[in-house]
């Protein structure tokens, strides 16, 4: 990982910051993805995409997402820049109002406060699904939200490199397996998502208030059961609660039974195969 004198030298971001009148002192923000670099002063945040494949399509997809989003009422910073023009720059960046907390990953709250917290989240993705009804995208920037049903191949890569035993990989395809029919009918409603919400895009007070909804760059539109598959699973009843009872009918026929399998199965696509990944 390049440090902050390096990530200067990549970036002019007074010269960014000068040209959208940003004024003030600013300082290297630790990233928490591959995305972006980042950078803030006390009022903005910069974001500049960063040299990983997604970080492109991710900046251009959160362009115009956010903006749909915050109108729609959903908690998540104003967009006040985004330039692709490659004037400043041979790379996309952005310019955010910046919400002063921390994620929610990093906050240190009890289990308590942590509950509060997804709980409020699963009212603003309620909120999302219902409110959010077009996303103006001339450009083809949203990103298509989905599943990947075949995890044979992913499951084998585990064992390959020995992240997890043979007979832990036959438990895990037979349960998928047992999945697949919930996770493939079709019968939800087709929402605007998130599609990336973990602990670490979540913003919250150090009292375990929630502020804002962050990083829109997997938003499109898809299963809404999507939003729930980065929740942590001690915290998905609070989600769902949060989510509420009446909402709940977008997940299909059988919303839990659906939820509990499309989470399960999405997580696993996205599942690392490094070898510090272990498991029994």
């Amino acid at each position: 990982m390049k440090d902050a004198a390096e990530l200067i030298m990549i970036d002019p971001v007074d010269a960014i910051l000068a040209v959208h009148r940003c004024s003030g002192a600013w300082i290297t923000l630790n990233a928490t993805g591959l995305a972006n670099r980042i950078y803030a002063t006390a009022d903005v945040v910069l974001r500049v995409a960063a040299d990983h494949p997604e970080a492109v399509p991710d900046a251009r997809t959160e362009s115009v997402a956010a903006p749909v989003v915050r109108e729609a009422g959903i908690r998540t910073p104003r967009l006040l820049v985004f330039d692709d023009s490659r004037t400043l720059i041979d790379r996309p960046f952005s310019i955010w109002e910046r919400i002063r907390g921390e994620t929610l990953g990093s906050a240190g709250l009890d289990a308590g406060q942590r509950t509060k917290v997804w709980c409020e989240v699963g009212q603003e993705v309620a909120k999302l699904h219902s409110r959010v009804r077009a996303c103006p995208d001339p450009h083809g920037y949203l990103d298509s939200p989905g599943y990947e049903l075949n995890l044979g191949p992913t499951v084998a890569r585990l064992v390959d490199v020995a992240a997890a035993s043979r007979e832990f990989a036959r438990e895990i395809s037979r349960f998928l397996d047992e999945l697949a029919p919930p996770v493939s009918r079709a019968d939800h409603e087709r929402c605007f998502v998130h599609n990336d919400l973990h602990d670490m895009n979540v913003m919250c007070t150090q009292a375990g208030a929630l502020l804002a909804l962050i990083d829109w760059g997997d938003a499109g539109w898809g299963d809404p059961a999507l939003d729930f598959a980065g929740v942590p699973l001690d915290m998905v009843s609070a989600a769902f609660e949060g989510y509420g009872f009446t909402n709940r009918i977008r997940l299909g026929v059988f919303p839990k039974r659906a939820l509990s399998g499309r989470s399960y199965t999405r997580r696993w696509s996205m599942r690392s195969v490094s070898p510090a990944d272990r498991f029994p």
